[in-house]
Parts: C-alpha cells; structure tokens; sequence
C-alpha cells in the first residue's frame, strides 16, 4: 500500500479522532490533544515535536478501544472493520507510518500537524470539513450500528472516507458504530 493512502487514512481517523474528543462531540472521554487537556503535560514530557503525535496515538487509541467495546457484542466481530479497526495490514500500516513521522517528524505531512495542533481551539465543523466524506456512503442500520452496504469495487481510502461520513453524523455524547463485514 501506498504511503499516501495511508497518510489518507491517518489522516481521516485523526479529524475523527480529534472530533470525538469530550470538549467538541464527548464520543470518548479524553481531552489529550487540547492545550488544556493532556497536550500541555505531553508536551512537558515529550518536547514539541513528539507531544502532538503522542497526543495522536492516544487519540486513536481512545477511539480504537470505543469501538473494540462495541464489536466484542458482535456475532463474528474478526470479521468486523472500522474507521479505527480498519483490517489487520492497514492498521498495521497506520502504526509503522506513525512510527515513521516519531524518527522522522519533518516528514509528518502539514494537515497531520494541524489537525494535531493543540494551540489551535477546533470547533466541530471546522474539523468535519478537513476530511472529504460522500455524502451518498449508503448503510443499513443494525442493532449493533450503521453498516456500509457496498465496500466491494472501493479502495480502502474510499471505505474509510465512507466509515468518516457516516460517523460524522453521530450527535455529541451518543457514538454510534460504523462499521462493514469481511473484506
């Protein structure tokens, strides 16, 4: 896979990430990129340059571990994907490339950095606007969330984009799964 569609994807998952904050959606109950938050603590211990990607990680984590709780519910939840349990050689592509950017952090690309800045005071729309979404991504609602009808024909940067704009439509304080079936 190419390190731009992975960059595409990391990308995605940061905004969201970012979005689900308590301060801006409360879909998770972290507040580690804000200045006010764990970003200032983080950037104490780690220096400048790392701190926004260590803010990072624990963004994606916070984000990763919502949806584990959800899929653990789930009848064949292996064959279960999601924005932040994308399929196991992605996520793992996600994880060497943030390792890259914490050897190499001149290499982290500028929205990356943007949207991980924790000066910058985001409002939801703001960050909803940073990732392009189809606004036609088709699902099926379950009792477990919302699933992608169609991911067959689609690259993984599109599925993804997909996952995004269905997940932007969740109401603050009330994270509702996006997710699609085997690959």
């Amino acid at each position: 896979m190419r390190a731009s569609d992975i960059d595409k994807i990391l990308h995605t998952q940061l905004v969201i990430a970012r979005m689900g904050e308590k301060e801006l959606m409360n879909w998770w109950n972290t507040d580690i990129a804000f200045n006010l938050g764990g970003a200032d603590f983080l950037k104490r211990l780690l220096g400048d340059t790392l701190a926004p990607l260590a803010a990072g990680e624990g963004i994606l984590k916070a984000a990763q571990l919502k949806d584990s709780q959800q899929i653990d519910k789930m009848p064949n939840s292996d064959e279960v994907f999601t924005l932040f349990k994308p399929e196991p050689e992605i996520n793992l592509a996600i994880k060497e490339r943030l390792r890259h950017f914490k050897r190499y952090p001149e290499d982290t690309p500028e929205d990356v950095v943007n949207i991980l800045d924790p000066a910058k005071d985001w409002q939801q729309e703001e960050l909803s606007e940073l990732i392009s979404t189809s606004e036609s991504a088709e699902f099926t609602g379950t009792s477990f969330g919302k699933e992608i009808d169609k991911t067959v024909g689609l690259s993984i940067v599109d599925v993804m984009n997909n996952l995004a704009s269905i997940v932007k439509m969740n109401n603050k304080g009330s994270y509702v799964l996006s997710y699609y079936v085997g690959a």
